[in-house]
């Protein structure tokens, strides 16, 4: 399965990447977001697509890259949600896409191709909720005053007590 994200749509639904977006650090924010999603698609095992609106930097007119295992696109001349319904029309297999957006105008048109659809927000809490869970899954849990018993305390005394012969 494919997630195909609407960027910037994405980007301000992590309240971390809006607060940079609003500093004006665009790249950071995108790089950020590329980051976590990252990490996302490592768990999941998911074919990250992200398409974001007009181009990589003033300087730079690349339409296409490949960051980590995500395929990122610029949307140049064109809008981003453009270039997703382009996708979405052009796919061989579009009910195997995940658009994710908040835009209804998008949702609307890929429904038609029986596209499943994801709102930003609930994306943005799902992929914080799997990156958690795999954190917590991976952080042993310890007791805060583990009870010993006589036995167990004895043992380790005589363990740090004794002297090398």
């Amino acid at each position: 399965m494919t997630y195909l994200i609407d960027g910037y749509n994405l980007i301000y639904k992590f309240p971390h990447l809006e607060e940079l977006m609003l500093q004006d650090n665009l790249m950071e924010a995108r790089r950020e977001l590329l980051d976590l999603l990252k990490i996302f698609a490592k768990l999941t095992r998911k074919r990250i697509r992200i398409v974001f609106d007009g181009q990589k930097t003033s300087d730079i007119p690349i339409s296409s890259e490949k960051v980590y295992t995500i395929d990122v696109y610029y949307s140049l001349h064109y809008s981003a949600d453009f270039l997703i319904k382009e996708f979405i029309r052009k796919d061989l297999q579009p009910r195997n896409t995940t658009v994710v957006t908040s835009d209804k105008d998008i949702v609307e048109y890929v429904s038609r191709f029986k596209t499943k659809t994801m709102k930003s927000e609930d994306f943005a809490l799902f992929v914080n909720q799997t990156i958690e869970n795999f954190t917590s899954s991976q952080t042993p849990e310890k007791e805060e005053n583990p009870n010993l018993s006589q036995k167990e305390i004895e043992y380790w005394e005589r363990l740090f007590t004794s002297k090398k012969k």
